[in-house]
């Protein structure tokens, strides 16, 4: 009998695996980009409680194969002075050992330095499969990193040998560990622009005007108590505005008490809103204040700038030199500086959203899809050119 000497169909598409401990909304027109050019599984640990309008994230992204992987979600509450400073999950998903073992992908992104990434990568080293992480921490959101952590770190920094970073704060950390730049892909943060730069109808009327906004979770590292601080000096000065704060929190009670304390007037607690309703919120304002005391990137920032909405950005964000001007950044544990900047967003003289400063998804997915694809042990006329490195364009 003879047996068919006809070859096997090599697949069209290199396989890829995205690791997340959620499916964010922002990140799903990034998601399905790469999923046009890889056959793409996104294997993630179930959402978290307190995010509750990311639940039906998965129905847009439709050209990708998403699978939670078994494991646990343990809360975490840093306090600070009585107050609840974040509330963060602790992700322990070792599904991810059997979900990578079943769809054998040629390739993982994973975005963090702990549990998962070590699964990806003792996966890439055992099948040689290149392993990617995707990394957004900055030399001040890691400032308080303990021992265990530091080894942990140095031990990824020797490791792995592809990494992605948020930006411009995200390198430094990486170099700051030992990461060469030629091992780093640096890209930003971003969001839907179709969605942001479609009109919208105001969500809220609020006068009087200038309305002033903050989007984000009512907790301590949002900032939120040193802005109503700062707006009720500038209303006892004689200056008129609205303030406007859309989110949840365990600290919303806590902010409310304190803004009748502070005699604070026209400052308005909207719950927050689904994504798709956003943009409407950021057309009811006149320029966005972002207060944290310590965030990787910040969203918000680029939601307003698509708007068309001035920013004053916290030097603690992590997207603050990168997308905006001196001086729309200020400290916000400055109290006379939180005071003299929030005086400028007040009289309009806030330097106006440059937009050329974002990088679209156009051109993220780009940089992404090259980055991984020169990794790969594929054909030349299936996967592209090289990476584009932090020493390519340096």
């Amino acid at each position: 009998m003879l047996k068919s000497t006809t070859p096997m169909p090599r697949p069209t598409k290199p396989k890829l695996s995205l690791l997340l401990n959620m499916i964010s909304p922002a990140r799903v027109p990034l998601y399905s980009a790469l999923a046009h050019h890889f056959e793409l599984e996104i294997l993630h640990g179930g959402t978290e409680s307190n995010r509750p309008g990311w639940r039906s994230v998965e129905q847009s992204l439709s050209n990708a194969q998403i699978k939670r992987a078994w494991g646990w979600q343990i809360p975490r509450f840093r306090k600070f002075a009585g107050k609840t400073f974040d509330n963060q999950y602790t992700h322990i998903t070792p599904g991810y050992i059997w979900q990578l073992l079943r769809s054998r992908p040629d390739a993982i992104v994973t975005n963090e330095m702990g549990l998962r990434s070590l699964i990806a990568l003792a996966y890439g080293a055992a099948f040689r499969k290149p392993v990617w992480i995707w990394w957004g921490g900055t030399l001040h959101t890691e400032r308080q990193a303990g021992f265990v952590r530091r080894a942990l770190r140095a031990l990824f920094a020797r490791w792995a040998r592809h990494w992605i970073s948020y930006g411009w704060t995200s390198t430094e950390y990486l170099r700051s560990i030992g990461v060469p730049d030629d091992r780093i892909v640096e890209i930003q943060n971003a969001v839907d622009e179709r969605r942001f730069l479609s009109p919208a109808t105001p969500a809220f009327q609020i006068t009087p005007r200038p309305v002033l906004l903050h989007v984000g979770q009512l907790i301590a590292r949002k900032g939120v108590e040193p802005l109503l601080h700062a707006a009720a000096a500038l209303q006892q000065d004689g200056l008129e505005f609205s303030i406007l704060l859309v989110g949840n929190g365990p600290e919303k009670a806590n902010l409310e008490r304190l803004a009748a304390d502070l005699h604070l007037e026209n400052v308005h607690f909207e719950p927050a809103l689904p994504p798709d309703r956003m943009p409407a919120v950021y057309r009811s304002a006149d320029a966005l204040i972002f207060p944290t005391l310590e965030d990787v990137w910040g969203l918000v920032a680029n939601e307003a700038m698509l708007t068309g909405l001035p920013v004053l950005c916290s030097v603690f964000a992590g997207c603050a030199h990168e997308l905006f001007p001196p001086e729309n950044i200020f400290n916000p544990g400055n109290a006379e500086e939180f005071k003299s900047r929030l005086r400028a967003a007040v009289t309009g003289q806030l330097a106006p959203p440059d937009r050329a400063r974002l990088k679209t998804t156009p051109e993220l997915a780009h940089d992404l899809i090259r980055a991984i694809e020169s990794s790969l042990a594929w054909p030349a006329e299936i996967v592209g050119d090289s990476a584009v490195s932090v020493s390519d364009r340096t």
